[in-house]
């Protein structure tokens, strides 16, 4: 069951998502032994090097004058040179490696960095874009436009692939997802997962949350991945919330995504899940006599599927008279 995805052949449609399991080699390996289609290898974070160096800062002697600047360069120096390393030695392995990046800096940071992991490798880019809306006088619309400047500056200054992994919380996904295409995104990873805090009443502190998805929450991704297919073929979908097992991927794929991206199921299961869920979507195919992905992908996209099932009318199915 090969796949294309963000114009790469790829042998499954499974691939790791960016997380603690790619941010290692010898994970990187245990993911390739495993059967996984291609890697998304952990982020490389900017605001991790702002905040460490402006701790470093802080602990250091008062009247140091450059010293935070400083450090930060040196910093991120230090951390681009791993992670570039990390590049080329999973790109050794044979996996189709994506890098993956988040910047809280103007586009060209971002642009910097994608040149970077491009020149050490990597056949893609993925990009980890998150923008908190803190401001109540910046619209839904300027901060969408931010989105596109940053993925206009780094496709163009790169030559291989950028894939662009959204928030859950954007107003109209599809408005955002033709924009991207506009500037040159070649596809849309639903969605990202952010930490969210949680609160400790006896403490009144936040703690963090839990960081796993559950396989609930995959019912929310099935009906976007469904809408993009039909209203922007020419982006590739990843789906990368909620899918924990063969059947969730087979869901996935029907609805017109190219791959799913696998994190919390790993976690739950191990590296293992990931030949489980090749299996399984091999054994469904032969079952329902189709020989190839592009067989039966995009089959219950908006365009394909009972579009009531997709929209608000679902709802007056299930409470028609309300409830007394």
């Amino acid at each position: 069951m090969k796949t294309c995805y963000l114009g790469l052949e790829l042998r499954s449609p499974v691939i790791v998502a960016s997380s603690p399991y790619t941010a290692q080699i010898e994970g990187i390996r245990r993911c390739a032994a495993a059967g996984a289609g291609a890697v998304v290898l952990k982020s490389i974070f900017e605001e991790q090097i702002v905040r460490h160096a402006a701790a470093l800062d802080r602990a250091s002697d008062a009247g140091m004058g450059d010293a935070g600047e400083y450090l930060e360069r040196y910093l991120g120096d230090a951390y681009k040179a791993a992670y570039l390393q990390l590049v080329a030695d999973a790109c050794a392995t044979g996996i189709p490696v994506i890098a993956s990046i988040n910047c809280i800096s103007g586009s060209d940071g971002w642009a910097d960095y994608a040149v970077a992991t491009a020149a050490a490798g990597a056949a893609a880019l993925e990009l980890n874009v998150f923008l908190q809306p803190t401001d109540r006088r910046l619209s839904a619309g300027e901060l969408e436009r931010r989105y596109v400047a940053i993925v206009r500056g780094v496709a163009e200054a790169v030559g291989i692939p950028v894939a662009v992994k959204l928030p859950m919380r954007l107003t109209n996904v599809l408005s955002v997802g033709d924009a991207l295409l506009g500037c040159g995104a070649r596809g849309v990873v639903l969605f990202n997962r952010f930490f969210e805090p949680d609160i400790d009443i006896e403490r009144m502190v936040f703690v963090p949350g839990d960081p796993f998805s559950h396989p609930s929450e995959l019912r929310n991704v099935l009906r976007t991945t469904a809408l993009c297919a039909t209203a922007l073929p020419q982006l590739d979908i990843a789906v990368s919330t909620g899918v924990h097992d063969g059947a969730a991927a087979v869901k996935a794929l029907l609805c017109g995504a190219s791959v799913v991206q696998l994190c919390s199921a790993i976690h739950c299961k191990g590296f293992g899940v990931i030949g489980t869920v090749d299996r399984f979507i091999d054994a469904w195919a032969r079952r329902h006599g189709f020989d190839s992905i592009a067989a039966f992908r995009g089959r219950m996209d908006f365009g394909s599927a009972d579009e009531d099932v997709l929209q608000r009318v679902q709802y007056m199915k299930y409470f028609p008279q309300g409830t007394e």
